[in-house]
């Protein structure tokens, strides 16, 4: 049985005073006690190790060293060879830890009784019952009634799943947009070729963040590099609707409508194609189409852009004239990671005028700008194993109003796979660490569309919201007990980092991710495609960048030399240049170049500054709204995101949650002159409300969000009574939201709700 010996309270001391786990059981503890027989020193000595692991509190993936005493886990400390962690580990790293002890965890595989419930079952009982009802389906339906829907957290699961999927002959792949941001993914596709890039904060001469508040948590290394650009008088911008963590390092807030950053970046495009202040060699050299897209966005001007963000227009001209300075060394980091910008209607194009602003600012490839991903493609796992045994890929046929082709080539986006389901296309899902229902709760009939499917199997550590509804669960056990796949950095520098179990699981059959799916393909008469172990597949990754996986495990990480994507300026688009104008776009019904394009709800209120702002004075707020008759009518943007203690999966710990609710975390942001407007003040309890849900919490009055937005924290609010610690707590934002799913791009459109609020009892 595993013991922590941290407790709830030296856990919270450690990390409010240090930053860190505390109450570290050190080797230093043995020579001051006895063995039982008189006896001190060596023979006293507890057994010690330290073994490094890959954190999976956020997609970020940092690497740290564990320190294990006897079995148990000590302190925990930020690996230097990891380039994201850089010798440090936020507090969601710290606390998300102990999701290895909690009593949520699932130990044996469970099977739906008739009735209602789990009943517990052996593993060769659970993977013969799902074989012979999966063999049901596909001989009913074929293969491409089949799916599988994984989180991004994990490179064993971004493997094995789908993998798993090819070797059944289905190519139904779905992804977790909450980990994994299919659409920005997609958007980058269309006009770099690749589906990501690296901002170099560390050597640039201005900084955009932009809607960097949406996921609220920035690994260690990214935090050093804006600090260290700050104390350089480096200037930062924020764009973005609320002041979130890493908005905290800027000097500067252009606080936008929500919704409404494609128009400001529009807008500074255009100012900079007016001027003729952009790298015209560049363009000229690189870009196709831009002719096109320059006449597009031509009425796309600061003036214009004023009315749609709240964002004065000498601010937006000035922002030009500052980028233009700077250029090419400006970093724009788009959203944070891999989870990246926002989920509005328009977050795909949004995510297209972040490329083509840095085409116009000639950053791509120079330092302090826009570098492109490294070419990791000859180490990954598809590269390093046999290709599976006559390997076929068959989709679902999607009826039209479920085609989002823009999202296919990354894998495509989870509420895509919910459609498919809704319609009855698919028939057997598996959900590998996916909390579908929790994530996905704005599409209506989610809940229905699972538990009608003729097999749901639920992979996870926990029994979470999408768990209750399977048939069948198959318990993980945490990352702490795991070995990993390598997982590449997409950091300045080139580097990989791989987790070693660091504890050993001898309370519960629950398996590592590796193990569950290669058990289950067997099962189901597949498991050639698994005829590896996980080392070997690992070691034949490594393989091809002469990294042995011995001494990887032994240092955790590790430089690595590869090129990057479009080094040699050929770019890996159908034109082979920066594409200004995207045919795929058009052919999903879009604009061709990059426009305008309006969030789905915009709310009524205007906020008018009626003080003179460089007098210094409190400034007054005039508020005024369209189409109601006073206070009682505002309609506010909700926006959401998670606070950054809370991991992305629901396995919320109880000492992390002690935190939000001590720091008041879980609480509604609400603009300071709204809520003086409305009686409102911390502490109060208001009421968030539209037709589609209600929630009462506690307010958190700021000046750190727009007037025109409330926010209301996710990552709280499961209903399911098994996740002990996350039960009840606060509420799920996506209840409010509109069931709509960005064109073309096919992910969910989590901020777009419109919601009342007022003070409970008024």
């Amino acid at each position: 049985m595993l013991k922590r010996p941290l407790t709830r309270r030296t856990f919270l001391a450690g990390c409010t005073a240090a930053g860190a786990a505390a109450a570290c059981l050190g080797p230093a503890t043995a020579l001051a006690n006895g063995n039982g027989d008189g006896d001190i020193g060596v023979r006293a000595r507890p057994e010690s190790s330290q073994v490094h692991t890959i954190c999976q509190g956020c997609p970020n993936g940092c690497g740290y060293t564990a320190y294990v005493v006897d079995g148990q886990l000590g302190k925990v400390i930020g690996d230097t060879a990891s380039p994201l962690a850089a010798g440090n580990l936020c507090a969601r790293g710290f606390g998300f830890t102990q999701s290895a002890f909690s009593p949520a965890n699932v130990k044996n595989p469970l099977r739906r009784k008739e009735g209602g419930g789990f009943q517990t079952i052996g593993w060769d009982e659970a993977l013969g019952e799902i074989a012979a009802k999966l063999a049901e389906v596909m001989e009913g339906a074929g293969p491409e009634a089949v799916a599988l829907a994984y989180d991004g957290l994990s490179a064993t699961a971004a493997a094995y799943g789908p993998r798993f999927m090819e070797a059944l002959g289905s190519g139904n792949v779905f992804v977790d947009d909450v980990t994994e941001n299919v659409g920005k993914a997609a958007a980058f596709a269309q006009v770099i070729g690749v589906g990501d890039y690296i901002p170099d904060i560390a050597n640039a001469q201005m900084i955009l963040l932009v809607d960097t508040s949406y996921a609220d948590i920035t690994t260690p290394d990214l935090a050093a590099s804006l600090q260290a650009a700050r104390e350089a008088g480096v200037p930062i911008m924020a764009i973005d609707p609320r002041m979130g963590t890493l908005a905290s390092f800027a000097d500067e807030w252009m606080a936008v409508n929500p919704g409404t950053e494609l128009a400001l970046l529009l807008a500074l495009c255009n100012q900079l194609i007016r001027d003729g202040r952009y790298d015209k060699a560049f363009v000229e050299a690189n870009a196709e189409g831009f002719g096109e897209w320059a006449a597009a966005i031509d009425g796309c001007t600061a003036a214009w852009a004023q009315d749609i963000t709240g964002v004065d227009s000498y601010r937006i001209e000035s922002l030009a004239a500052r980028v233009a300075e700077a250029a090419p060394r400006v970093a724009l980091e788009y959203g944070n990671g891999r989870i990246g910008g926002t989920a509005y209607a328009n977050s795909g194009e949004t995510a297209r005028a972040v490329c083509l602003l840095n085409t116009l600012a000639g950053a791509w490839n120079q330092p302090g700008g826009a570098l492109m991903p490294h070419d990791y493609s000859a180490v990954s796992f598809q590269a390093a194993v046999p290709p599976v045994p006559g390997a076929r890929k068959t989709l679902a046929v999607a009826p039209a109003q479920t085609d989002f082709p823009l999202g296919r080539p990354f894998g495509a986006s989870l509420a895509q796979g919910i459609e498919l389901a809704r319609f009855g296309t698919i028939k057997a899902l598996f959900a590998l660490e996916a909390d579908i229902a929790y994530d996905y709760a704005a599409l209506p009939g989610v809940v229905d569309a699972l538990q009608d499917m003729d097999l749901f199997v639920c992979l996870s550590q926990q029994m979470t919201q999408t768990a209750q509804l399977a048939h069948y669960v198959l318990p993980l056990c945490s990352y702490l007990e795991a070995d990993s796949l390598p997982q590449f950095a997409q950091t300045p520098q080139a580097a990989v980092s791989v987790a070693s179990a660091v504890l050993a699981d001898d309370d519960s059959n629950a398996l590592p991710v590796d193990a569950a799916i290669s058990a289950l393909a067997g099962a189901c008469g597949v498991g050639d495609a698994f005829g590896f172990s996980l080392d070997e597949a690992a070691a034949l990754q490594l393989a091809p960048v002469a990294i042995g996986l011995e001494g990887l495990r032994q240092d955790g990480s590790a430089a690595v030399d590869v090129a990057t994507v479009a080094a040699d300026g050929v770019w890996p688009t159908p034109a082979k240049k920066i594409q200004c104008v995207s045919d795929a776009c058009e052919q999903a019904g879009l604009s061709g170049p990059p426009v305008w394009v309006p969030p789905l709800q915009e709310s009524n209120v205007r906020a008018v500054i009626a003080d003179d702002m460089n007098l210094g004075q409190q400034n007054r707020t005039v508020f005024v709204t369209e189409g109601g008759q006073g206070l009682q009518d505002m309609r506010f943007r909700l926006i959401s995101g998670q606070q950054s203690v809370l991991g992305a999966r629901g396995y919320n710990v109880e000492e992390l949650m002690d935190i939000a609710e001590m720091y008041d975390l879980d609480s509604v942001w609400v603009n300071a002159d709204v809520a003086a407007a409305l009686g409102i003040s911390t502490g109060d309890t208001v009421v968030v409300s539209n037709d589609a849900a209600d929630y009462r919490g506690r307010a958190f009055v700021t000046q750190r969000i727009v007037p025109t937005a409330v926010y209301l924290p996710s990552g709280f609010g499961r209903t399911s009574e098994k996740q002990h610690t996350a039960c009840g707590k606060g509420f799920n934002p996506a209840l409010f939201c509109e069931p709509a799913i960005e064109e073309g791009y096919g992910t969910l459109c989590t901020q777009e709700a419109l919601v009342r609020l007022w003070k409970e009892g008024e």
